[in-house]
């Protein structure tokens, strides 16, 4: 009897590495030291992470990527490959081990990943329901929330996807300050609006993200384009970024369930 865990177990956990690693690398400050090339310092693996705290501190000092880094250290280090956003502010890259296909994570989740393994099968379903793609929830849930239910923005937005009450009750829910704290709800509310909004904007995820950031109403003053918030930017910039991160690792089967390319 073989003691491997669910591929669908599995990939909750990769994603949850990932997103959490990607996002550390969009909220990192600029770095313009040589990082230590892939391998280096085999002995004595630490080493290579000291030498990213030494010649990139805002790094370590955001604490999400020295966190990832201490987690690479219970991972094999047969092969690594390079973690990058492109479209980030500042230009980060961390050297990762990559995952044996034949072995399930074995870092600690942290309670953000745990967040993320919980959530996973509902973003999966509310997805599936309004044919969208569950990797762009997961990026949206994690810059608008870092996947918090009961996350309350200063605007009044609620959450796991951030839903303004007032855009909840266009899609039917009732007593949406309080309900939209309800996972199920919540991602029912979102995943309409942004099903509505992909019929607007079609392919242009851009403006889908302007739209649900700012508004549609926003999205057309400024002559159907993003508008020049730089919140709204930002915005679409790393939500856009994390998501094209996630769909380089992972696919999405034919009955609609999460995989790890390679697993």
């Amino acid at each position: 009897m073989s003691l491997r865990p669910p591929k669908t177990s599995t990939a909750r956990q990769l994603l949850a590495l990932a997103v959490i690693a990607c996002s550390a690398g969009a909220a990192a400050q600029p770095c313009t030291g040589a990082l230590p090339a892939p391998g280096a310092s085999a002995a004595d693996p630490s080493a290579r992470f000291r030498l990213i705290a030494q010649q990139c501190p805002g790094l370590v000092d955001s604490g999400g990527s020295a966190r990832a880094a201490e987690q690479l250290l219970m991972f094999d280090r047969a092969t690594t490959v390079a973690l990058s956003l492109q479209d980030a502010p500042a230009q980060a890259t961390l050297a990762m081990a990559a995952l044996p296909p034949s072995r399930a994570p074995q870092a600690p989740l942290g309670r953000d990943g745990e967040r993320i393994v919980a959530l996973a099968p509902a973003l999966v379903d509310a997805a599936r329901a309004h044919q969208l793609d569950p990797l762009l929830l997961h990026a949206i849930a994690h810059i608008e929330s870092r996947h918090n239910p009961q996350a309350v923005s200063p605007a009044g937005a609620r959450g796991l996807m951030q839903v303004m009450p007032a855009t909840a009750e266009r899609f039917g829910v009732r007593n949406a300050e309080r309900t939209l704290h309800d996972t199920q709800t919540n991602l029912r509310a979102s995943a309409a609006l942004l099903r509505t909004l992909q019929g607007r904007y079609g392919a242009d995820l851009r403006l889908v993200l302007a739209a649900y950031n700012a508004g549609e109403g926003a999205v057309a003053k400024h002559g159907n384009d993003v508008p020049p918030y730089p919140e709204t930017q930002a915005y679409v910039r790393d939500v856009s970024a994390i998501y094209r991160r996630l769909k380089d690792e992972f696919r999405v089967s034919a009955a609609g369930e999460l995989v790890a390319k390679g697993y």
